[in-house]
């Protein structure tokens, strides 16, 4: 009884926080963000704090990849934006940003011990027997792409802005008469007895003739309405589309300019002992000076050991990092702190940094070089089409004069359905042009627009004709129409005959007879709350608590309808649930804090001008 109460009343909070939350990001979100820079590293910027595009991906891919896990791998990242995921990542990263800002500026901080604690104690870094497993938490770390230092500087960050939440959510008083109240209310719990009425097993409806179908038809225009379409010419230019020619002297000349870029930085083979004090790690540091095994040795000490494997010094924390990179091969470190704990690094091994020669590097000194050659030769490419179309020439003119092809799109909608995928095919800039290819006027040929992606073009689009948007003839949907129409007269024939079996029922003495007699299924729900009415259409769960024992009503229901008739009611006496009452303090206390941040949020919106770089369509296009 109890937890379950508990269950409800945390339930009626959480509908106080999601209001709470939808007006913080209305206030933080993206919507007086400044037009994209594609030349820009970073997506968003508040203040002095950037996130940078690989960020934004990293969380995209994340949600991308939960989101499969519960509906299924097919499941695109075009179909999820469709549904608004990607803005509402987007607009919890500019909320963090927001929040680092305000940091920076407060100086808030964060001790070593503090993450230390929230890490090792996180279940998803533990092994079978509860204790924190070094093992388990780089797996984890490398299955979701995280490098240890990146991970515990992000672990750091949000316990930073979780200190700033608190801090102006304060202490506040949840008086206990409310909370009595609201425990009371919605503690209440309710059983019913309960018919459902299918309406596919109401008659089916004799053919009404084609006047009745086609004035449903009218009623549910949308439904039977094709969409506007358009006729669009697309001029796309690729990188693929110039020819650049690289000798060998401009090879060379760019790898002495960039040699740098092609070294080969110094690797290391670590291993390490990780212990939860200094004093066993001392004792594990001495025991492998004398020679003994590391992985006896930390057994005997009651550590975990580790095998790094080759790493580079920028993915390691500098706390090890800079003693393991400025140590000889075999030598054992000194006992050294992190927010993880103490660790003993061997250093097993070491690849020094290596100045790849011209010949080893040559493939990807030619791979850099087309790809700078292309941003020039594609942009001279851009600039003789548009000569072109400035003199006159036609789109297809101009395609024919530089090698370019224009794909002619018929039969288009808005949202790129209806696309030939031949025609289609080597399009690049799909998505782009056909939003602008929409936005302009029949006859209209657009500016030469840039499309985002790597490594990036041009288009332009040409608008031919419009179709507008029209009713389906009825010939070709009069048998769509016909089922409708009969599934609607069915599901009101199964409403009407549900409010009649309410009337019934109510006066029904045996309930299990009366449901036989009228050919129907008798079931009884579980303990109802107002909050929480199962599987129960929440239309028919509000007439139930209006109900008194043995009274009776229907609602409709998707497929049917309901009839329910109340069975008991169970009241809730909050004296006798002392635990409730403390944990519904602390959650209203919680609620009626949360309820501060929409106005903070907002200051900080005020305070710190943020700008966005680029688009979420452009970032949704480049992950899979």
């Amino acid at each position: 009884m109890s937890k379950s109460a508990g269950k409800v009343l945390t339930s009626f909070l959480m509908k106080i926080l999601f209001a709470v939350l939808i007006v913080a990001f209305g206030a933080w979100g993206v919507a007086d963000m400044l037009q994209r820079s594609p030349a820009r590293q970073a997506v968003i910027k508040v203040g002095d704090v950037e996130v940078e595009g690989h960020q934004v991906q990293r969380a995209f891919a994340t949600e991308l990849r939960r989101i499969r896990e519960q509906f299924g791998p097919q499941i695109t990242a075009a179909e999820a934006q469709k549904f608004g995921v990607f803005d509402q990542v987007l607009s919890q990263l500019a909320t963090r940003a927001l929040l680092d800002a305000a940091a920076k500026d407060m100086n808030v901080g964060i001790s070593d011990e503090a993450v230390q604690t929230l890490i090792t104690t996180n279940a998803a870094f533990q092994g079978a027997d509860g204790a924190f497993s070094p093992e388990r938490f780089r797996r984890v770390l490398e299955t979701n792409g995280y490098r240890e230092a990146d991970f515990v500087a992000g672990t750091r960050g949000d316990m930073i802005r979780q200190r700033i939440l608190d801090s102006v959510r304060g202490p506040v008083t949840a008086p206990k008469i409310l909370v009595e109240t609201l425990l009371r209310y919605e503690g209440e719990r309710r059983v019913a007895e309960i018919l459902a009425i299918e309406a596919k097993a109401m008659p089916l409806p004799a053919d009404p003739g084609d006047a009745a179908l086609q004035a449903f038809q009218s009623e549910h225009a949308e439904v039977y309405t094709a969409p506007e379409t358009r006729k669009l010419a697309v001029l796309a230019l690729r990188p693929d589309d110039v020819k650049i020619e690289i000798d060998e002297e401009k090879l060379k000349a760019h790898f002495a300019q960039h040699a740098g870029d092609y070294a080969q930085p110094e690797r290391r083979k670590l291993s390490q002992i990780l212990l939860r004090d200094e004093a066993a790690a001392a004792k594990a540091a001495a025991a492998l000076n004398e020679g003994r095994k590391p992985d006896t040795v930390a057994k005997d000490v009651g550590g975990a050991f580790t095998d790094l494997g080759w790493v580079g010094r920028d993915g390691m924390l500098a706390s090890i990092g800079d003693p393991a990179f400025a140590a000889k091969a075999g030598a054992i470190l000194p006992p050294l702190k992190t927010p993880l704990g103490w660790h003993v690094v061997i250093v097993e091994d070491i690849r020094p940094a290596h100045a790849a020669d011209f010949a080893e590097a040559r493939a990807k000194v030619e791979a850099a070089v087309r790809a700078e050659e292309a941003v020039g030769a594609l942009y001279r490419l851009s600039t003789a089409v548009e000569d072109a179309l400035a003199a006159g020439a036609t789109l297809e003119e101009a395609a024919k004069t530089n090698a370019l092809r224009v794909h002619m799109l018929d039969g288009v909608d808005a949202e790129g359905a209806g696309v030939d995928p031949k025609t289609a095919e080597g399009l690049p800039a799909l998505a782009e042009a056909v939003k602008a290819g929409f936005g302009q006027e029949v006859g209209t040929v657009s500016p030469l627009m840039e499309y985002e992606g790597e490594p990036g073009g041009y288009f332009i689009v040409r608008t031919d004709a419009v179709t507008p948007a029209a009713l389906k003839p009825f010939a070709e949907v009069r048998a769509e129409v016909l089922a409708a129409w009969r599934a609607r007269e069915q599901q009101t024939a199964a409403v009407a005959k549900a409010e009649e079996i309410a009337k019934g029922f109510a006066e029904a003495a045996d309930s299990a007879a009366f449901a036989k007699a009228n050919g129907l299924k008798l079931d009884t729900t579980p303990e109802l709350y107002r909050s929480q009415g199962g599987n129960l259409p929440q239309a028919l769960v509000a007439k139930l608590f209006a109900l008194e024992p043995g009274q009776a009503a229907s609602t409709p229901a998707p497929g049917g309808a309901v009839v329910a008739r109340l069975k008991r009611i169970e009241a809730v006496d909050p004296k006798l649930f002392d635990a409730d009452l403390e944990q519904g303090k602390r959650q209203i206390r919680s609620a009626l804090g949360d309820a501060l941040l929409g106005p903070f949020s907002a200051q900080l919106a005020d305070t710190y001008k943020m700008k966005q770089y680029r688009s979420v369509d452009s970032l949704v296009q480049e992950i899979r």
